[in-house]
């Protein structure tokens, strides 16, 4: 019986018609050099922010952070003794509302606690960053969740309760996200001034959000880092989340484009990317 089974299965497939391959252009579009990918679209805005701040404004920070000292809100105490730069002051919390300027996936790593009883350092990582910002400035967020609560362009009310200045650099260490109003809202961005990389440039323009337009000189490095030479000839380092990296998404050198993100210091100044329709392609060599 189960020689008879395998003969006539053998006969079914020996008769079967040869099936070709399915054409995919009318569900998935051409393939090669083409570039099927999502676009991701970011609305942006060189018209200020015209809604109200109520209260404290993000730009009020930088006058309470210190070079290389952690605040936190008085009900915040720092958990260990022995962290000599971690203190609190009662100028925290603040709470106020800001636009988020970077989808919340940014990973980042930072320094800890500076412990006075082994002279160690330690070290943080965040995995769920991002930058806020309102007419009077804008900052780095530091979290710590991997899942995306709200999205670049809404805005939140934030209560931050610690923040930190690292290499100039204005960190909020400890945050809640009281309420999301969300968007999309057009995100406001400044062109990127003109700066002088072979010393440090202007600190003025960190965690604002930027837009450079020019002509890519590199080609991205393992880390999503490439640059451009600016019509204002300034050359601007803009860096591709490792994302985008991994989907090896790509500005071929000598292609004129239009990038636009917060400003993050971490080994030198970048424009930091998270989605492609944070940049445009204006022409291709």
């Amino acid at each position: 019986m189960s020689r008879s089974l395998a003969l006539l299965t053998a006969l079914l497939v020996a008769c079967a018609p040869v099936r070709e391959p399915e054409a995919y252009d009318d569900w998935y579009g051409p393939m090669g050099e083409l570039d099927e990918d999502v676009e991701e679209p970011v609305q942006y805005t060189d018209a200020g922010y015209t809604y109200p701040e109520q209260g404290p404004s993000v730009g009020g920070l930088a006058d309470l952070a210190e070079d290389f000292t952690r605040k936190y809100a008085p009900e915040d105490l720092p958990p260990d003794a022995s962290c000599g730069d971690w203190v609190t002051t009662s100028d925290l919390p603040r709470e106020m509302w800001a636009m988020v300027t970077l989808h919340p996936r940014y990973y980042f790593k930072t320094d800890g606690c500076d412990s006075q009883v082994d002279e160690g350092d330690s070290e943080e990582k965040y995995y769920g960053s991002f930058f806020i910002e309102d007419s009077t400035g804008g900052i780095f967020v530091l979290g710590d969740s991997k899942v995306a609560h709200f999205d670049m362009g809404d805005r939140v009310k934030i209560r931050i309760r610690g923040i930190q200045r690292s290499f100039g650099l204005n960190m909020v260490v400890a945050h809640d996200i009281v309420e999301v109003d969300r968007g999309p809202y057009a995100i406001h961005y400044t062109p990127a001034p003109a700066l002088d990389f072979s010393e440090y440039p202007d600190e003025t323009w960190l965690g604002k959000t930027v837009r450079a337009e020019g002509v890519v000189t590199t080609d991205p490095d393992t880390f999503g880092e490439f640059s451009i030479l600016a019509d204002n000839g300034s050359t601007y380092l803009v860096a591709l989340d490792s994302e985008l990296n991994r989907r090896k998404v790509h500005y071929p050198i000598g292609s004129r484009i239009r990038a636009t993100g917060p400003v993050q210091r971490a080994f030198g100044d970048k424009i930091i990317i998270m989605r492609k329709g944070q940049i445009e392609v204006l022409s291709t060599p």
